[in-house]
């Protein structure tokens, strides 16, 4: 029943809630948005990998408890694949994928569905922001 509404509604929310958090963190200095709009390629806007620039593992896992904290649910989508047990069994080792690394501690992502509406939206921006500043500000 839903991917009879997919182009028509549910793409098109997603897709509003995703333009939402990027006009809202793009003015952001510490906010590395995701991009989206690649030459070949189609987004579902199924997720909104935020990055925080310059943080720590702890700090995000501070900034995704003071934003739990708040009601709103959020994770961590990406991990490298060296801290998964049967990667770590072949021999990969963390210490050689810096890259995946630094862009495992620094994503957050945030709630994308086409149920929330602009005041939740904003709720939620405002829930990351009081934590990123709190963390940053305070670390």
């Amino acid at each position: 029943a839903q991917i009879r509404k997919y182009d028509d509604v549910l793409l098109k929310e997603r897709e509003r809630v995703f333009d939402f958090y990027n006009q809202a963190f793009t003015a952001c200095s510490w906010a590395q948005v995701p991009s989206y709009n690649v030459e070949g390629s189609t987004s579902s806007f199924h997720l909104y990998p935020l990055r925080i620039k310059n943080i720590t593992e702890s700090q995000r896992d501070t900034i995704i408890e003071k934003i739990t904290e708040k009601g709103v649910s959020v994770n961590v989508h990406f991990q490298p694949l060296p801290l998964l047990t049967v990667f770590k069994q072949k021999g990969y080792k963390l210490e050689d994928y810096p890259v995946a690394y630094n862009n495992y501690i620094s994503e957050i992502s945030l709630p994308i569905y086409p149920q929330l509406n602009n005041i939740q939206c904003s709720y939620i921006v405002d829930s990351v922001l009081h934590a990123v500043n709190e963390v940053i500000n305070n670390g």
